[in-house]
């Protein structure tokens, strides 16, 4: 948690705290004190006799919430202060107030909880699919539940119809039963008056939303609405911020179009880039924050390099305040990132404490053989997410074979070695219907050693050669580990061939990425026990011990292991970024259930990861350039992040010399003259013609645009008509890799077609 910081003003600051009529919209960079800008305009505002019961505070999340409340207490101590609440708990509030009047009928309990919706959903996959369908989803849970669950929260996000959503995301054809499973668990929620943590927010609106009478009696309440991380809002949000508003008082949103990176929650940097302009027409004024009072010159070049290359922007420089430090960018060539990483990790530990450093990846699939190597070195580390690697669920299987190997399987409970066996004969799932396999392992429960024999001898007569085949090679993998010596490492190659584990892993997962975090997973598991050079016997204890050890680490000591959208909103003095190759940034997932991602929201990632640092930050690229191998090609965003053009000037700005500019990385940027205008120092530079290319870049000549028909859509900004016919129009969005289908009735009305 940041401490409050205590400075004044700066100019750009003082003009959004003395704004006093109409609505506002401030542009804040990352580390821009956005927060002290929003506590010193609620003071001014209350001491011009505005009162606190007539201020409204809406923040994105509780932590934010929480922070944001503290810092205005610590600033307005023993003073009567404006709410401060997240959308979910004023919709909340809202909710009871309409169960009250009897326009919402009342709920049992708390919130549902994942597990509950999981349940419920599943059962209902398996009610609206056909035979075929219904098999996988028995066999393979995770892959239906949980993206049906995401579609679910989706439609919740927006006030869009379900079907209509459902053509947005672009979801393959086998996913249409989604639309009936929402309308399906919306009516065993109000049959069971239960609600789910959108429910909070959607309930409220939508009943406010379809009924003008009863929204006017919640509307127009407040002088003041505050809106902190505008970007981060979706339509059900916006929604409700309109409503509150009901044409009295003024708003003011603050955000960052740069920093919208939860658009698979339906956020979308249209809203603050232009839709509060065009929804709230009377007299908005912008306003910017573009210093950064987080970190240097060489940081905020590279990230003006590389943000501006988008177009679903506003115009703004992030500008380096005087006061920041002198931050320094490394860009790495690895060839195996966790070894460099600890390396790295133990240099810089003799300047910085580990709790002030950050490994952020774009996917856990990063994350795997990086937190493997910190065990290994017995660094300590704090994960923001829950589970550890240790605990994956992909690595248990083999937990159990170490177990069996070290004899400690007869330790087991008979429901305990039903529920292994059953893990075994379903782990990857090997096309048996799944009530044949849940006999069999009841069948073997009681067995405590011979485990091969058993299952041999226990295998159904009905099973056919191929079904047969596959246990039989299961059964053989834990003859191994029960009789045979055998290094850790070659037991569980042996049940990955015999099992065909990666393939039934793809088979059972629902989008690329999660193939990926899985079977990276399970390869840094098996480099990890090769390197640790165990015997199987000896591995079960060795992992205890490791398990132990990450228990009893001390919390809040050592470095995080983080995610770049959970990185969000935080900082530290350094920061490390792996995985800059053209895999992961830009990542595009390709999978089943998946929906299409924009180089630009990819774009927005790596901004905000790489802006989280305020002494040094790592990047990691690939060592070799490989074009036939997207981890070992480097990724555009290094390209465009012109890392030599910022160190260069960095460097002359913060010591007065003049910037050799490498000549490949291109020409002087037409911002430069304006970034340097803003801070008040010009360098001198010159383009040094013998630098070697650190890459060769191809500049071709663009081919001649077609003439195109062109859209605008009110949340996915311009795109392109690319087909059309009597009932649907089919168009590409800018920086979208697949084109998006609307039906055409609700897309008139959603479009701004420039034909």
């Amino acid at each position: 948690m940041r401490s409050p910081v205590s400075r004044q003003l700066t100019a750009h600051q003082q003009a959004v705290v003395a704004h006093r009529h109409g609505h506002a919209k401030v542009m804040a960079v990352a580390g821009s004190g956005k927060t002290t800008t929003l506590t010193h305009f609620i003071a001014a505002r209350l001491q011009e006799g505005v009162s606190a019961r007539r201020m409204l505070v809406l923040m994105y999340n509780k932590t934010a919430q929480q922070d944001f409340a503290q810092r205005l207490q610590q600033l307005l101590p023993q003073q009567a202060l404006p709410e401060v609440r997240t959308f979910h708990a004023l919709g909340l509030r809202l909710y009871q107030r309409l169960i009250q009047q009897g326009d919402l009928p009342a709920f049992d309990g708390k919130p549902l909880t994942s597990g509950e919706m999981e349940g419920v959903v599943w059962r209902l996959l398996q009610q609206l699919a056909d035979d075929d369908t219904r098999q996988d989803i028995l066999s393979q849970r995770k892959k239906w539940v949980e993206p049906a669950l995401a579609f679910i929260d989706r439609v919740k996000a927006s006030l869009d119809d379900p079907a209509d959503v459902f053509e947005q995301l672009q979801l393959p054809s086998s996913c249409r039963l989604f639309i009936d499973t929402f309308h399906q668990f919306e009516q065993w929620r109000r049959q069971a008056r239960r609600i789910s943590f959108a429910d909070m927010l959607y309930d409220p609106v939508m009943a406010l939303h379809r009924n003008a009478t009863l929204a006017a009696q919640f509307a127009g309440h407040m002088q003041w609405i505050l809106v902190d991380e505008y970007q981060d809002i979706n339509a059900i949000q916006q929604r409700l911020l309109e409503l509150l508003h009901g044409n009295r008082g003024s708003v003011m949103v603050i955000g960052d179009p740069d920093q919208t990176i939860y658009e698979f929650r339906g956020s979308c940097p249209q809203f603050i880039v232009s839709e509060f302009d065009q929804r709230f027409s009377s007299s908005v004024t912008t306003y910017q924050l573009p210093d950064t009072f987080r970190y240097g010159h060489q940081l905020a070049l590279m990230a003006n390099h590389l943000i501006r290359h988008n177009q679903q922007r506003d115009d703004v420089l992030c500008l380096a305040h005087a006061s920041t430090p002198k931050t320094q960018a490394r860009l790495h060539l690895a060839r195996y990132e966790p070894a460099l990483l600890l390396k790295l990790i133990e240099q810089e530990s003799e300047h910085h404490a580990l709790q002030d450093m950050a490994i952020i990846h774009r996917v856990w699939a990063l994350c795997a053989p990086i937190e493997l190597a910190l065990l290994q070195a017995k660094v300590p580390y704090q994960l923001h997410h829950s589970q550890s690697v240790l605990d994956r669920w992909e690595l248990q299987i083999f937990w159990q074979l170490f177990e069996v190997a070290a004899g400690r399987f007869a330790e087991r409970s008979r429901e305990q070695r039903q529920q292994a066996w059953l893990n075994w004969l379903t782990t990857p799932f090997p096309k048996i219907r799944r009530a044949q396999l849940e006999q069999l392992a009841s069948s073997l429960a009681p067995v405590e050693k011979d485990l091969a024999e058993a299952l041999q001898q226990a295998l159904p007569d009905n099973l056919n050669k191929w079904q047969t085949q596959q246990l039989l090679r299961r059964a053989e993998v834990l003859s191994s580990a029960e009789h045979i010596t055998v290094k850790a490492h070659t037991l569980i190659e042996q049940y990955i061939d015999a099992s065909d584990l990666y393939q039934g892993l793809a088979d059972s997962a629902f989008s690329a990425q999660q193939i990926e975090d899985r079977t990276h997973t399970i390869r840094a598991f098996v480099r990890f026990l090769r390197d640790a050079n165990l015997a199987a016997d000896q591995a079960y204890d060795y992992l205890q011990q490791l398990r132990q050890q990450r228990l009893q680490q001390q919390q809040g000591d050592g470095i995080h292991l983080t995610s770049a959208h959970k990185s969000k909103g935080l900082e530290w003095d350094v920061v490390f970024i792996p995985g800059l190759n053209a895999h992961y940034f830009p990542y595009q997932p390709d999978g089943e259930f998946t929906s299409p991602t924009s180089v630009e929201s990819e774009r927005r990632l790596l901004y905000v990861a790489m802006t989280r640092a305020k002494q040094r930050l790592h990047l990691m690229a690939p060592a070799q350039a490989d074009q036939t191998d997207k981890d070992k090609r480097p990724s555009r965003f290094q390209t465009e992040m012109r890392f030599l053009h910022s160190r260069a000037l960095a460097q002359a700005l913060n010591t007065g010399g003049k910037a050799q500019l490498a000549v490949h990385e291109g020409p002087p940027a037409d911002w430069w003259s304006r970034y340097f205008a803003a801070i008040g120092t010009t360098p001198e530079w010159e383009l040094d013609l013998s630098a070697p290319p650190a890459e060769t870049i191809v500049a071709r000549k663009p081919r001649p645009e077609p003439q195109t028909t062109r859209v605008v859509h009110a949340t996915l900004g311009a795109g392109i008509l690319v087909a059309e016919d009597d009932n649907y129009l089919r168009i590409r969005f800018a920086d979208e890799q697949r084109d998006r289908l609307f039906k055409k009735p609700v897309a008139l009305d959603q479009l701004d077609i420039q034909r």
